[in-house]
Parts: C-alpha cells; sequence; structure tokens
C-alpha cells in the first residue's frame, strides 16, 4: 500500500497508477466521502449547466420520437394508471404501520 503526504495547504499527490486506474487526469475532480477512519474519492463529473439542458432537451426530443405513435389520451391514461398505483402502495403502507 503507498504512504501518500499530506503538504501545504492539505495537498496530496495519488500515486500514478491509483490515477490510471480511476481514469482522472490533471484538472478533473474528485469527489470525497469521510467513511469512519477513511477518506474514499470518487471521480466525479461536473457540467456546464447550459450543456446539461442541451442534453437533457436531446434525450427528450429522442423519446419523444420513439413515441410518437402514441396519443395524448393514451399518456393521460397511463399516467393517471400509474398515479393510482402509487396512490393505493403508499395507503397500504400507512395502513400497515
Amino acid at each position: 500500500m503507498p504512504l501518500i503526504k499530506i503538504i501545504r495547504h492539505g495537498q496530496l499527490t495519488l500515486p500514478a497508477d491509483f490515477r490510471k486506474a480511476l481514469d482522472v487526469k490533471d484538472g478533473d475532480y474528485l469527489e470525497a466521502e469521510l467513511q469512519e477512519d477513511c477518506v474514499v474519492l470518487k471521480p466525479a463529473v461536473i457540467l456546464d449547466r447550459a450543456e446539461a439542458i442541451k442534453r437533457l432537451h436531446r434525450l427528450m426530443d429522442q423519446v419523444q420520437a420513439k413515441n410518437e405513435h402514441i396519443s395524448d389520451e393514451e399518456v393521460e391514461r397511463d399516467v393517471a394508471a400509474a398515479i393510482r398505483a402509487v396512490r393505493r402502495t403508499k395507503s397500504h403502507a400507512k395502513r400497515r404501520s
């Protein structure tokens, strides 16, 4: 197990084989989580808000294109049925507690 030295301002250097295994490079972000007496680092993806919105719109367009043969009435019927099912489940769970 390699030793990592903490330097000024709490900075540290991840060993090259760790960076390679995690596919992290200069400028990438890591999420840090404290678990008991351990620090767990995980690669994080940071998206620009405008780019995230563009991706979401593209995805929504793809979904809509795949489902263009489904009528608005069918969608409303399916949504209403899903809502009823969730309400039944919640009601059932409340009676059990």
